[in-house]
């Protein structure tokens, strides 16, 4: 036998686990069948190279469009699934190896990271697209290599922390909140970077950044060739999937950047109120609570008070970079999933359960590193235990069932207008698998029936709506029922 070898092989194992087990999960839990709400349009959006909704994610996009070309294994909806399970998995890796570089061990910090993959928030959102998850894991490859530098002074890390930082934003501008942390670590760092280091850091940073270009290159060549097909529909700001808010305009794009319309500048401007740091706090600990536990709660604020007495600097830059988004979440009203704005938060445990025993402190209390790693590998098999629900699907799940109810009842070629929780499930059916040839789709939470009735002089309009929602609807028809929630009119003209 060859004993350096096996030792080297062992080594290997726990960092090839904590990428490759969450990955299967991930992977083996993606549903097939396209979702509805944001998850819809992501999944086929970069299928098509289109628009997404503010602000527009172009890096997602662009990956996403190579991904689902490349990888053509099952639907366009279980292809971007997937890329979010491998993005997440991605950032298991990096949390073992943060806990690595603040001297976890190799067991403590692969079952830190399986329990931080199984939790309910973050397994929910590795099982589908989501534009998030992508900025999370170039986020948490940052961090890693921002405490490189930290530690070794090595340039290269320091430029790609920052290169990684651009990348985030262009993924999600959530990603904006990593900054405070490398800046913060750039201050108090022992060794500071040069003039020359900083500018071409910035400059990598910016360069990332310039993937905004994509939206209104894209969109103008939407517009140019014809693509979208709400183009003549009076009122539409370019189509979803294929050109939302139509950015090829200075107006279109304004829109497409800052979110505008749902006021996000105005709450971004409130998560920099010094009196939200409490609150922010406060998120934190609950949501540690919820998604590990009271206890592990209590173990991982000691493992803040640990990896602070060993370098405070590390974990400093740790605990901001992962918790500034945390001042976003609690203010920003227009979520309704709020947990994919603490993804980053959750991962903060790994390392932190990490820094309790580290590996060169081991030997000097063997009991309690082998108590730790056995509760870690307790928490993360129970947490597998309590969501392998995740693994069990539904015929005809997600937006599956209202795409095929249209089908069945709308004539093409027809416009459909619904509000955004259906409107992108029907868009996926419409513009991505063709499982809707004919139908142009408009995504509207108003009734606005007399714009409608003007576009039914040259269409077939219907508009599907919760009859609990509406009373009656002048100058439209009651259509058909597709269910209790869905009711379909069709719309006269005027």
């Amino acid at each position: 036998m060859n004993r350096p070898r096996l030792a080297a092989q062992l080594k290997a194992l726990p960092p090839f686990a904590a990428f490759v087990i969450p990955a299967a999960a991930y992977i083996a839990s993606a549903s097939i069948e396209p979702g509805s709400w944001d998850t819809a349009e992501l999944q086929g959006v970069p299928y098509m190279l289109g628009i997404a909704h503010p602000t527009g994610f172009p890096l997602y996009t662009l990956v996403g469009y190579v991904w689902s070309h490349v990888v053509a294994i099952g639907s366009v909806a279980f292809a971007m699934n997937a890329m979010s399970g491998v993005a997440i998995a991605i950032t298991a890796l990096a949390g073992y190896a943060v806990a690595r570089e603040i001297g976890a061990g190799r067991w403590v910090a692969l079952f830190a990271t399986l329990w931080f993959a199984f939790t309910q928030d973050v397994w929910a959102h590795a099982a589908r697209a989501e534009a998030q998850d992508l900025a999370v894991a170039c986020e948490a490859i940052a961090i890693y290599a921002f405490l490189r530098w930290m530690r070794s002074g090595e340039g290269r890390w320091f430029a790609g922390a920052f290169a990684l930082c651009g990348l985030a934003m262009a993924a999600h501008p959530n990603a904006l909140f990593l900054l405070p942390g490398l800046l913060i670590g750039t201050l108090i760092a022992a060794r500071k970077p040069s003039l020359r280091l900083a500018a071409l850091s910035v400059a990598l940073m910016l360069g990332a950044l310039a993937l905004y270009l994509y939206l209104p290159l894209r969109s103008a060549y939407v517009v140019a060739h014809g693509l979208d097909p709400t183009v003549g529909l009076q009122g539409v700001n370019g189509g979803i999937y294929w050109n939302y808010n139509d950015p090829r305009t200075l107006h279109g794009l304004a829109l497409e950047l800052t979110g505008s319309q749902f006021h996000t500048p105005g709450y971004f401007a409130q998560a920099f109120n010094p009196l939200r740091i409490g609150d922010a706090l406060w998120a934190f600990v609950t949501g540690t609570q919820a998604q590990y536990g009271t206890f592990a709660t209590f173990v991982l604020l000691a493992g803040v008070a640990a990896a602070w007495r060993r370098n405070w600097r590390t974990t400093l830059v740790l605990c901001i970079s992962c918790t500034a988004a945390l001042l976003f979440s609690i203010v920003y009203p227009n979520e309704s999933d709020v947990g994919r704005y603490r993804l980053l938060a959750s991962w903060l445990a790994v390392p932190l359960f990490g820094a309790l025993v580290p590996e060169s402190e081991a030997s000097t209390m063997p009991l309690l590193r082998s108590a730790l790693v056995l509760f870690l590998a307790i928490g993360a098999g129970m947490a597998f235990a309590n969501h392998r629900a995740f693994f069990r699907h539904a015929p005809g799940e997600g937006g599956r069932w209202v795409i095929d109810a249209v089908r069945l009842s709308v004539p093409a070629p027809s416009v459909v207008v619904t509000p955004w929780l259906d409107a992108t499930s029907l868009a996926y059916g419409a513009y991505v698998d063709g499982s809707l040839p004919g139908l142009t789709i408009v995504s509207d939470n108003e009734l606005r029936l007399d714009l409608y009735r003007r576009w039914a002089v040259d269409h077939r309009v219907f508009v599907l709506v919760d009859p609990h929602d509406v009373g009656s609807l002048t100058g439209a028809r009651d259509y058909t029922k597709l269910d209790d929630y869905h009711e379909l009119y069709e719309v006269m003209p005027k």
